[in-house]
């Protein structure tokens, strides 16, 4: 009972302990601990398209300051699928995980397969690609999707709403 009573306070002391306030002049006047630089959508650009260097995946700033993520249709479905293909999963992991604490908004394009005018094929896969991001934590009211009853590529932009 004793050493269970003592693991106790020990856990307690180190999880009020870093809960602390920081010392020096600005203690006790309602000073804020500074929290680490927001990624902007260009610094994530960068570090994105570093890390999926040398695949077909295209990271790239717009004019607008949205960025957009293009991903082969061939990386991304199987003909006539809309489950998420490994390759186009793990884009959507990584843009969730950074995105996930972000205000930023999404706008998850999807084409049919080709010589397929098949908009019910395309919308599911903007649903899916988008419900893949909302397991991994991102909110479903930042998303807006669209269909494409033609194209070779699923396209993602992230937008960030305060830079407009």
């Amino acid at each position: 009972m004793r050493i269970s009573t003592l693991v106790i306070g020990t856990v307690l002391a180190l999880a009020l302990g870093g809960c602390a306030t920081q010392s020096g002049s600005s203690a006790g006047r309602g000073a804020e601990v500074a929290s680490p630089p927001r990624a902007t959508l260009e610094s994530e650009q960068r570090r994105f398209a570093d890390l999926f260097r040398g695949t077909p995946v295209v990271f790239e700033m717009q004019v607008d300051g949205s960025l957009r993520v293009t991903v082969p249709l061939a990386f991304s479905f199987d003909k006539g699928r809309f489950a998420v293909k490994p390759p186009l999963g793990a884009v959507l992991d990584r843009v969730a995980r950074s995105q996930r604490p972000e205000r930023t908004r999404f706008l998850v394009m999807a084409p049919a397969d080709p010589r397929s005018k098949g908009l019910l094929l395309a919308t599911e896969r903007a649903t899916s690609a988008r419900d893949y991001m909302v397991a991994r934590g991102v909110e479903a009211t930042r998303f807006s999707i669209a269909a494409s009853g033609s194209g070779d590529s699923v396209v993602i932009v992230v937008a960030d709403p305060s830079a407009h």
